[in-house]
């Protein structure tokens, strides 16, 4: 079974890459993408030890949500930055704050319901997923990450969410680090 000791090394080293990584500077985002890729791996892993494709198949769907939210926010939100611009050189002077001031929060609006409701749903099917891990693996930090997950998604449009999604991340890595060498299931009634 070197699959879930794999598992535990590949999801513990990613979560640490992907939870501290941003804040390196300059390489940030590639440290942040090769723990992402290492997760990845580890919950395949998990998925093919436990012979529960669900459990790869709704983590794969959490990923592929949230990096589609953050690809259309970015994106979204440089098209209207652009059309910011392009107002502001194109509006009288005298109106020009107030448009720019509109348009600024326009666009806010529209990144931070595009990233508050991508992130819900990723927090939806991630919650699948670990849940799936705690109760096969009898680990009951993957539930409490799965939950912490999903109630930061949905307080993050409030900004304490952040704060709840950085613990979860933290606990997380604890999470990886305690998945046992071999398969113990628990009787699923």
């Amino acid at each position: 079974m070197d699959d879930l000791k794999d598992a535990r090394l590949y999801g513990g080293i990613g979560a640490i890459l992907s939870t501290f990584g941003i804040f390196i500077p300059y390489t940030g985002l590639l440290i942040l993408i090769a723990g992402l890729v290492l997760e990845i791996l580890a919950i395949d892993k998990i998925s093919r030890s436990l012979n529960d494709k669900e459990i790869f198949k709704n983590y794969l769907i959490s990923t592929v949500v949230e990096i589609v939210g953050v690809v259309s926010a970015t994106f979204f939100g440089i098209i209207l930055l652009v059309f910011l611009v392009v107002r502001a050189t194109t509006v009288p002077t005298h109106n020009m704050l107030r448009y720019g001031f509109l348009a600024f929060l326009g666009m806010l609006f529209v990144v931070l319901l595009i990233l508050w409701t991508t992130s819900i749903i990723s927090a939806i099917f991630l919650k699948r997923s670990f849940d799936s891990i705690a109760n096969k693996l009898n680990i009951s930090m993957f539930s409490t990450v799965a939950l912490l997950y999903l109630i930061g998604a949905a307080t993050s449009i409030l900004f304490v969410g952040l704060l709840v999604t950085f613990i979860a991340s933290v606990l997380k890595v604890v999470a990886y680090f305690n998945i046992p060498e071999a398969v113990t299931q628990t009787s699923s009634q």
